[in-house]
């Protein structure tokens, strides 16, 4: 045990020293772009008193607040709260139509998981891990069952500054991540069991129960995997481990990789990442700098620039000037202002560009200012959508690694827990996946939809002229299709079998309708016929 502990801390070693090539650039994008969640790197962050005065030596904020729109707005065109975002199907099937059975019970298992997600701390905790990723370029979300609570889902968004990642798979997705933090002595008894933890902790627990100890989770695929079922034979590995006593407190394993460990843009020969806060930095730095200058000046313009001549009346060491004061002097002439050439104009012009520039590139410029000219609503959602086509190229990547990763960890959390029941035998033999429906999702797919209504509206005009033009388009494929893209609700479109249930019933009470009006027809001639006849043997009796 103790020999297997040194390896992962030799591992961590390595994994450290991997990292540290970048820390110093993501510390510096947390710094401008998100100074509240400014991370501890171990080679590049001081103290917490350090951190502070950083913080405190900021003098614009908007890298942080055009950063926090680009956070918000990947949020709600992600994974919105008031809207599910996801269908689940099986492989190969894009028309669960056929399905009936089936179809229902993943519709009530996605219904179930998208509940259950945001009913947890899924949206606070994924905010912040969306805030590593815009910044930084990569974030850790952690999910599991809150085992606390007895129930439901549980999320915890990982610092990164704590967490080594890798990857032993061929296309880079991460399935490796090594956790360093810290926990009391009498935390980790409490956690782990008196028999579990190396006698020092048990010694320091008696009299420093509150001193804190290096504690690291490593996570990683299990190379020789059993059936599965026992936490140790399970396909990855969990091991907590005392690093200051070379110590394994706890083996157990994951069915899934419980990390969601999204990059939004991969960095050369790594399996890190670099995020938009990298982009918008040079600006940040400069309009930082350059709003100092200006405070600065502008106090300087308020206070004043003096000159002040040491006439054995006048002390310029000593003198303060100040309201209500009076200054003794030889001359009025011992002391006077000076023009300090402060052009202020020049420095809000600089100045409003660049944070332009800032805005422009976390791309929260494409929303609409709040106080300016009123909007209309299509205005907006235009803008909108605009902003979700530039996010595309992202949202490739986070529907890959962040998207799916959480789905497949929440899927197989609820049915091994038999929250979801069996599911019926048609669906039996078939892997499932995960379709996205989004209004990021949706956005991507808006083109289509645009060009297709456009296109049934010229054929319309031209119908005027020749009805048959009409029979170039499916019209039941084009209302499914704008239906799909449009992102409506399942529930309220019929589905073919549906379609043509009803048309058949339809047709049936036509014809139903068109021979009854026939014998209604029949019987009115029969009837006119019979009184013509009874007219004409009347009028002949008359004759007669």
């Amino acid at each position: 045990m103790e020999k297997d502990a040194r390896k992962f801390c030799a591992r961590l070693n390595q994994l450290k020293s991997a990292r540290a090539q970048f820390e110093s650039h993501w510390a510096e994008c947390y710094k401008y772009g998100a100074p509240e969640r400014q991370q501890n790197f171990s080679s590049s962050s001081g103290t917490e008193s350090q951190r502070e005065t950083e913080r405190a030596d900021l003098y614009d904020s908007t890298a942080a607040d055009a950063l926090q729109v680009l956070v918000s707005m990947i949020m709600n065109g992600v994974t919105p709260a008031n809207a599910i975002w996801f269908k689940a199907q099986p492989d190969g099937v894009d028309d669960l139509s056929v399905l009936t059975e089936g179809e229902r019970w993943l519709e009530d298992a996605a219904q179930f998981m998208w509940r259950n997600i945001h009913a947890a701390n899924f949206d606070s905790e994924s905010f912040e891990t969306v805030t590593d990723i815009v910044t930084a370029g990569w974030g850790v979300l952690y999910t599991d069952i809150d085992r606390a609570a007895g129930g439901g889902y549980v999320f915890e968004s990982w610092h990164i500054g704590n967490c080594f990642i890798g990857s032993t798979r061929a296309d880079g997705r991460i399935d490796t991540i090594y956790r360093e933090h810290e926990m009391t002595v009498e935390a980790m008894i409490n956690t782990y069991g008196e028999k579990n933890c190396h006698y020092s902790v048990l010694e320091k627990a008696k009299n420093s129960p509150d001193e804190k100890m290096k504690l690291l989770h490593v996570i990683q695929p299990r190379k020789q995997v059993g059936s599965g079922q026992i936490n140790k034979a399970m396909p990855f590995a969990s091991y907590h481990i005392d690093i200051n006593n070379n110590h394994i407190l706890k083996e157990s394993g994951y069915h899934e990789f419980p990390c969601s460990v999204p990059r939004l843009r991969r960095l050369p020969n790594s399996v890190y990442g670099n995020g938009q806060m990298t982009i918008a930095l040079p600006d940040a730095k400069t309009a930082n700098e350059l709003m100092k200058n200006t405070v600065r000046s502008a106090d300087l313009q308020l206070g004043g620039m003096w000159i002040a001549e040491d006439d054995g009346v006048l002390n310029p060491h000593t003198v303060r000037i100040g309201p209500r004061k009076v200054i003794i002097a030889n001359s009025v002439d011992s002391m006077k202002r000076l023009d300090d050439g402060t052009n202020f104009q020049i420095a809000d012009y600089l100045l409003t560009n660049i944070q332009g520039g800032i805005r422009r590139k976390l791309m929260a410029d494409q929303l609409p200012n709040i106080g300016t000219t009123q909007m209309t609503a299509t205005e907006i959602h235009t803008r909108v959508e605009l902003i979700r086509q530039m996010l595309g190229p992202m949202y490739g990547r986070l529907q890959t690694e962040y998207l799916q990763s959480i789905l497949d960890r929440c899927f197989g959390l609820a049915i091994r827990s038999d929250a979801l029941g069996p599911p019926p035998e048609e669906l039996w033999g078939s892997n499932l996946s995960f379709k996205f429906v989004s209004p990021m999702a949706r956005s991507q797919r808006m083109e289509e939809v645009t060009a297709t209504e456009q296109y049934v509206m010229s054929l319309s005009q031209f119908a005027q002229v020749d009805q048959t033009i009409l029979d170039n388009v499916d019209f039941d494929a084009v209302a499914v299709f704008v239906g799909n893209g449009r992102g409506v609700p399942q529930n309220i479109m019929r589905t073919a079998d549906e379609v043509k249930e009803l048309r058949d019933m339809r047709q049936k009470a036509q014809e139903a309708q068109a021979q009854q009006q026939q014998q209604q027809q029949m019987m009115q001639m029969a009837g006119s016929a019979v009184a013509k006849g009874i007219e004409k043997q009347v009028g002949t009796e008359v004759m007669q």
